[in-house]
């Protein structure tokens, strides 16, 4: 059956043109046909009509995202121009935009839940957002500082949820099941309500998703197979009370628990061989009051937030220990030779967060504006032990712990504003600024090989942000604009005791900035039947973060100096030739390189993580079997390799592979219910999305491919 199922996804994949699309298809249910829908999105933080924002942005709305199955971000990802996502496991993902990435420090892409700013201290491995009960998905493509702040050098990514509706009872429910060739089997449940408690005043709804990944990685070692498998579990409630005409106010809380066997890490053959098992918990908790008044003309709007993350990693670091205790002694512990069986280091990480936004935005056909305030405190802390099996070390010696704030404390609070004046009917012009500071703390006591110090760090960074935009708009259906504006990324504190005495670690380093310019234009015919847009832009980037080794060890720390430039081009289409076809391109080329030598780098590297060419294809049909709709979808995405080269650590760089892939998925839709069988990676490719760096780690590799089929019901 399974055979059979994959043999006609791939026969019906083979004679449909294909293209993944980034907006939403519109469905009249009566015929069959679709179009290319209208979105209105708020990536200004205001309403407007996409064709109208003068910056590039994608959005995928509801129908999308349902038809392509999305279930997360990288299932999107090169249907972004721009966007590339380097997945380790879920709730491990690293996202790039424009090739603003790199090793070390905050995030380089805003992540934000509605009106909650999600980043935390957790390095770029951000929060792994669950696409549950989602109205769209917005990404801003560039620094976003002016509105969004200092983790949004690259861009913004918004996961807008649907809200509360005060007049109607609905919901809906969702099973799947998908079966990982070589490996487990993936399933889902998944569940939406809404219920006026007071017509027009007061309303709730209610989402949950549990969610199973069937793990395809085994441990010979261990003699455990499928060692990756894991869960997530999503809840969600909002509260919304309509107050008056004038004043809104909704109450979000939201839970999500990770837990993973071992990351998707694996060799050729899709074994490990770490010596001890490898699991890694997150648990995240998200709070937020959302309050909005018009006065009219103006808008005044508050979000309050808070955030609680918990992390636990374990790692295998056999590698690096095991080589130390069995040298002779003075070099080494001088122990024999399978003295000890493994040695893992565990990593607690919590992260608390409250935040406070308060903005007032006003409009009108000739001016609009907004102004603003930001405030944010974060607290973290973190507790690292090693593992050392058999534990016949004596009490007294510490082979590795650290203990205190790490990476640190943060109080950082920002005004900001942005207006518009339009100099012409068809010409707007917009100018914009942030000014931010950041006041940060560091205090942290560790331990290695018995020998205890403490670091401890105070510094205050800050910056100023600002944006400058034009809009040509001739027609309705065509916009032509250039874009200015500078990013920023908080600077921070190294560990100097990680160098053991020998090796001079620098205790801080230094914000880094970066310039973006750009000029593009957006096309829409007037029955929305074909949509254009392109991008061309320049990014400068100086000061830049980097992780390094110190030459012949394993010391690590992050520093300031290096500098990357490039052009980038990107471009998307969009096509209806007929009513009930959607045809959609997209393309991204990135010439991000280093023009300063380092250390780590010399001029002319390319960027660490960023592929120089992606794409996608898509192609969606509707039509009906009878008198019940129907659709198929197929989805191709590709990316060029990536490389990571640090000169300090290795002798070569270390190469991800191509990625094609290849997905496909047939659906029926009732009144009250749908139906459909899918497959991902029809192509079964075993790409590397992130290759082997060192000893310390195996190559993260894509999911096999799943074949599987979904029943949903809603009412």
């Amino acid at each position: 059956m399974r055979a059979r199922t994959f043999q006609l996804l791939c026969t019906c994949a083979m004679t449909l043109p294909g293209a993944p699309g980034a907006h939403a298809a519109a469905t009249d249910d009566a015929t069959g046909d679709i179009s290319i829908s209208e979105i209105v999105v708020t990536a200004q933080k205001r309403e407007q009509k996409l064709i109208d924002v003068p910056i590039a942005v994608t959005a995928i709305g509801e129908e999308e995202l349902a038809s392509r199955g999305a279930t997360a971000i990288e299932d999107l990802q090169y249907s972004v121009p721009g966007m590339s996502i380097t997945q380790f496991s879920p709730g491990q993902q690293r996202i790039q935009l424009r090739g603003i990435s790199v090793f070390g420090g905050l995030p380089t892409v805003g992540i934000y839940l509605d009106e909650l700013a999600l980043n935390t201290e957790m390095n770029q491995l951000g929060q792994d957002v669950r696409l549950l009960d989602m109205q769209r998905i917005e990404v801003l493509r560039g620094p976003g500082g002016t509105l969004y702040g200092q983790g949004a050098m690259g861009g913004t990514v918004r996961y807008i949820t649907n809200p509360v509706d005060l007049n109607a009872i609905g919901g809906s429910a969702n099973g799947e099941v998908g079966f990982v060739d070589g490996g487990a089997t993936d399933w889902k449940l998944e569940g939406a309500a809404n219920v006026p408690l007071v017509t027009d005043k007061v309303g709730v709804r209610l989402a949950g998703a549990y969610q199973n990944f069937g793990g395809w990685v085994d441990n010979p070692v261990l003699g455990d197979k499928n060692v990756n498998d894991g869960h997530a579990l999503t809840l969600r409630g909002k509260v919304r009370f309509n107050l008056s005409d004038a004043f809104d106010v909704t109450l979000m809380a939201q839970h999500q628990e990770l837990k993973l066997g071992a990351m998707n890490l694996a060799d050729d053959d899709g074994n490990v061989g770490d010596r001890l098992p490898t699991p890694n918990r997150s648990r995240v908790t998200l709070l937020n009051a959302l309050a909005t008044y018009d006065f009219g003309e103006i808008t005044l709007l508050s979000s309050t937030g808070y955030i609680k993350r918990k992390d636990r990693q374990v790692s295998d670091m056999s590698n690096v220990f095991l080589p130390v205790f069995e040298t002779p002694a003075p070099f080494g512990m001088g122990f024999p030779p399978g003295t000890f069986e493994s040695v893992g280091l565990t990593n607690a990480f919590e992260n608390e967060i409250f935040m406070q936004e308060v903005r007032l935005t006003g409009t009108s056909d000739l001016f609009g504006w907004t102004i603003g305030g930001f405030f944010r405190d974060s607290d973290t802390s973190v507790v690292t032990d090693a593992i050392v099996t058999p534990d016949i070390l004596p009490p007294s010696f510490d082979l590795y712990s650290a203990r205190g704030t790490y990476p640190e404390n943060s109080r950082s609070w920002a005004i900001f504003g942005e207006a518009y004046y339009k100099v012409t009917p068809e010409l707007t012009a917009t100018v914009g600024g942030r000014y931010f500071e950041d006041r940060r703390v560091q205090n942290i006591q560790s331990a290695l090989l018995g020998s205890v110090s403490r670091d401890r760090g105070r510094d205050t960074f800050h910056s100023f942000s600002p944006r400058f935009n034009l809009s040509w708009q001739p027609t309705d259906q065509v916009n032509i604009y250039t874009n200015v504006a500078k990013g920023f990324r908080s600077g921070g504190f190294n560990r100097t005791s990680a160098g053991l005495g020998i090796v001079e670690v620098p205790p801080s380093f230094k914000p880094e900035t970066l310039w973006s310019y750009e000029v593009g234009g957006k096309y829409q015919s007037i029955d929305r039947a074909f949509s254009a847009e392109v991008a061309v832009y320049r990014n400068e980037w100086k000061d830049v973060q980097s992780l390094v080794f110190a030459p012949g060890s394993p010391v690590q720390f992050t520093v300031n100096g290096a500098k990357l430039a490039g052009w980038g081009v990107e471009g998307a289409v969009h096509y209806a030739p007929v009513p009930a076809l959607v045809l959609s391109l997209t393309a991204s080329w990135n010439g991000m390189e280093y023009r300063s030598t380092t250390d780590e780098h010399v001029r002319g590297d390319p960027a660490d993580y960023v592929p120089e060419f992606t794409g996608s294809a898509s192609a969606e049909y509707r039509f009906e079997a009878g008198s019940i709709p129907g659709y198929f979808r197929v989805d191709y995405q590709y990316s060029d390799s990536f490389q990571v080269f640090v000169r300090t650590a290795q002798i070569m760089p270390a190469k991800s592979e191509k990625q094609h892939v290849l997905n496909a998925r047939l659906g029926f839709e009732g009144d009250r219910w749908n139906a459909a069988i899918f497959a991902r990676n029809i192509l079964n490719k075993d790409s590397e999305l992130y290759p082997a760096f060192g000893s310390l780690f195996y190559p993260a590799r894509l999911q096999p491919r799943v074949i599987g089929l979904s029943l949903g019901f809603r009412y």
